[in-house]
């Protein structure tokens, strides 16, 4: 088969099953093919698609009732699609559930055979392989049983040695591992990964959220028969377990395993668990904040003729929320233990960061990879952190203060200033002002100094005046360029932006509009000149961010501009890359002002950007649209407009959802923001809803609207923990519903657009693109894929 061929292809797959309430209804239907006898329909999979590589294994995720074993049964054989359709090219071996497809009335040995000539194999292959499928399924003695005789344990032995003894295309497998003694697990997964690397497409179903991120190339999370998301396994999974912990479910048994009884053989065990110096059930114990040290102890039996295992410390929430957890695989530690399998390990946590809070602390014992759970002492010991001092959040951060008499922090995180008054950033605005004041003027073969002949940056940018450095730490002028470079400052507006502005975009910036946006900020941004003349610029808008829930200060990339007679000019040597690089190494990356970027350009810019090695795409903008049905005031919220009084209760909402989106990177929504990007745009008129609960009259969240007219209103940006997302919609179709307009629309990043699933909508993709600055060293593209939480209202021009 061809590496390059896809093996499974499934498009817009949907199952329906009718219901019906008597089985009168049913024989009605069947006679008269009517669908009026009381019947109605139960969508259990829709539209549903993907494609996988030979050698790729798929993680699908989801609560039960999601889809996943239908989706499964579907890509077997077992059952048909109501609509879409399926490709499958090679022969699929599956473990859809506990002996399925045996005849319990059978033998083991009959059973061994009857299942290879479903598959198509003739008996003289069976028998070929019949030894090796009984040895590895551990049950030779009994193989001449019924299997209706069979424990379940030795049901899913033979299953799985069979499946995967036929030498499968694809495997299929749905929770059959969660049956099985610790050896036979281990063993099991030992062969997934070696079918793997072998090359056979595998389908994994499991609840077990850590085996999905450390076996899958992909993973696929479904929920009410859709697909929410599908791609990177750990963003896959990332966001599944957000939901989860937005719903209050239970932490999936990845991170936290109850403890099993194992075979005698093959056995692997916790015999003491010691949490400073308490045992399980004992405590609670208690902890000063970065004061106390955590000493974790634990004791193991083993057999000896398996590879060592090795030990995970997870620190929870008591609500099962992982704070933090360590293995002692990925720390590059390797167990000990004596000739019998005994072995003990223990593993401190300094001066425990943890702030003040209730904790549970698990101990886990893995195999050698840290693939499969053999034990567990689930939460082993109960922690009572106090602190010190009034510091907020969950942990302490290390981190350093330096201060200087009059000298600012670097980089002020108020939003609307850009103040480059610090000594390092002094010496960014005074450079690139001193080339375009000094090096503009000099005759070819002229030369000039500087006080700083290594400053940082100095090279590329002389370079791009035409300068060129001597022996002797002069810089001699060797061409001149056709264009040159400087500050544009917000203060002074050149007296060709505006110009430039209406060239390139074809309508008229106020003054009112340019104060509004620019207004507060030193520098608007990076202008390239012809003689005195503005050709290009390149700019953009201070915006504090949280990064994974640590603030930072990003920079909006925003009125992107060339004189459209110089556009002919996109080369390395041209406008925009001149700007745009001088911007990015003067501002941006690690150490300087602004650690992201981010804006959002059509396809067609990111592409220049991308061959020039300036920008990567990280995510891509969607639009979503709501039909908008007659809805009455609920009866659990109440909404009203936002006001000056409400600031209190608008940062409430924001913590709350910084808090709870501490997966993502989002902009800072407080009220500073609200109160400058919508209450007091210059222009638009944008309706600011403050939604609060009707019985205790909490603030649950923000809607922030704009009314499009015949095209609708559209929903420019939610402020609230995402839990609240589903009725922060509501009160916007409810607002759309009262405006007489027939649909809701929004944009969103692709990547966070399951956040906004609770209600049926239509989702289009746009030609509009997230970027990364790849350019300067700073937070990688990878990093960045799929992070960004984005919509309208992120847009400077929306």
């Amino acid at each position: 088969m061809s590496s390059d061929l896809n093996v499974i292809e499934a498009q817009d797959l949907s199952k329906v099953y009718q219901l019906f309430l008597s089985p009168a209804d049913r024989l009605r239907q069947m006679l008269f093919g009517a669908s009026r006898f009381g019947n109605r329909s139960f969508s259990a999979l829709s539209g549903v698609s993907f494609s996988l590589h030979r050698g790729e294994v798929l993680g699908l995720v989801g609560r039960n009732g999601a889809g996943k074993s239908t989706l499964l049964q579907i890509v077997c054989g077992t059952l048909m699609p109501s609509s879409g359709a399926l490709n499958v090219r090679g022969r699929v071996a599956a473990l859809l559930e506990l002996g399925a497809g045996f005849n319990v009335e059978f033998s083991g040995r009959e059973n061994v055979y009857l299942y290879g000539s479903v598959l198509g194999l003739s008996h003289q292959e069976m028998a070929d392989r019949f030894d090796e499928i009984v040895a590895f399924s551990g049950i030779a003695e009994f193989i001449d049983q019924p299997v209706k005789t069979y424990s379940s344990g030795m049901y899913v032995r033979l299953a799985f040695s069979i499946a995967t003894s036929v030498d499968p295309d694809i495997l299929v497998v749905d929770e059959a591992l969660s049956v099985g003694d610790g050896e036979f697990a281990r063993k099991s997964f030992d062969r997934i990964m070696a079918l793997r690397e072998r090359g056979t497409t595998i389908l994994f179903c499991s609840h077990s959220l850590f085996q999905v991120e450390s076996i899958c190339t992909r993973a696929m999370w479904l929920h009410a028969g859709k697909v929410v998301a599908q791609g990177n396994p750990a963003q896959v999974v990332s966001a599944y377990q957000e939901f989860l912990d937005r719903q209050g479910s239970p932490q999936p048994a990845s991170a936290v395993s109850p403890s099993q009884p194992m075979s005698p053989k093959g056995f692997a065990r916790l015999v003491r668990v010691r949490v400073g110096g308490l045992g399980p059930g004992e405590g609670p114990l208690h902890l000063t904040s970065m004061v106390d040290d955590l000493v974790v102890q634990a004791r193991f039996a083993s057999d000896p003729a398996l590879p060592c295992p090795t030990v995970a410390v997870s620190v929870h929430t008591p609500d099962d929320r992982i704070v933090s957890s360590a293995g002692a695989w990925n720390d590059g530690v390797e167990l000990q233990r004596d000739a019998s399998g005994a072995g003990f390990v223990q593993v401190c946590f300094a001066k425990f960061p943890l702030l003040k809070g209730r904790y549970f602390v698990s101990v886990h014992l893995f195999c050698e990879r840290g693939l499969h759970i053999y034990d567990a002492a689930d939460r082993a010991v109960y922690l009572e952190v106090t602190q010190n001092g009034l510091e907020q959040g969950l942990f302490h951060v290390p981190r350093v203060w330096t201060s200087a008499a009059g000298v600012p922090q670097a980089a002020d995180t108020s939003e609307g200033a850009l103040r480059l008054e610090g000594k390092a950033e002094t010496h960014l605005v005074t450079l690139l002002d001193g080339l375009s004041s000094q090096a503009v003027s000099l005759e070819v073969g002229e030369s000039l100094t500087f006080p700083d002949p290594q400053a940082h940056g100095l090279a590329a940018l002389a370079a791009r005046f035409g300068l060129t450095a001597q022996p002797d730490g002069s810089w001699l002028k060797t061409r001149s360029p056709r264009w040159s470079l400087g500050w544009v400052r917000s203060g002074a507006v050149h007296k060709g932006w505006h110009a430039l502005f209406e060239a390139s975009f074809g309508h008229v910036l106020t003054q009112a509009h340019w104060d509004w946006k620019y207004g507060g900020h030193e520098l608007a941004g990076v202008g390239a000149f012809a003689q005195d003349e503005l050709v290009g610029f390149y700019g953009g808008l201070p915006r504090p961010v949280l990064v994974h829930g640590v603030q930072a200060m990003a920079l909006q990339i925003c009125d992107v501009m060339v004189q459209p007679s110089e556009r002919g000019v996109l080369t390395r040597q041209g406008p925009f890359f001149l700007s745009c690089t001088t911007l990015l190494e003067q501002l941006m990356g690690f150490g300087r002002p602004f650690l992201l970027g981010f804006g959002f350009p059509n396809l067609k810019h990111l592409r220049l950007a991308e061959r020039q090695g300036i920008y990567a795409a990280v995510d891509q903008v969607v639009e979503l649209h709501w039909p908008v049905p007659r809805l009455l005031p609920s009866w659990r919220v109440r909404s009203h407009a936002v006001s000056l009084a409400n600031e209190a209760a608008v940062n409430t909402c924001w913590t709350e959802m910084a808090q709870a989106m501490r997966s993502s990177i989002l902009g800072v929504r407080d009220w500073q923001h609200v109160a400058k990007r919508f209450l007091q745009h210059p222009t638009v008129n944008y309706t600011v809803l403050l939604m609060r609960s009707r019985l205790s009259g909490r603030p649950l969240g923000v809607v922030v609207l704009r009314d499009r007219g015949a095209d609708g209103l559209e929903l420019m940006d939610l402020i609230g923990a995402p839990v609240h997302f589903s009725a922060l919609v509501r009160v916007a179709l409810r607002h759309a519903h009262l405006l007489g307009r027939s649909r809701l629309l929004a944009w969103v990043t692709s990547s966070h657009r399951h956040l906004l699933g609770a209600w049926d909508s239509e989702s289009v993709p746009l030609d509009v693109w997230i970027p990364a600055n790849v350019w300067t060293p700073g937070p990688s593209a990878a990093e960045l894929q799929g992070q960004w939480w984005l919509m309208g209202g992120d847009t400077d021009f929306r």
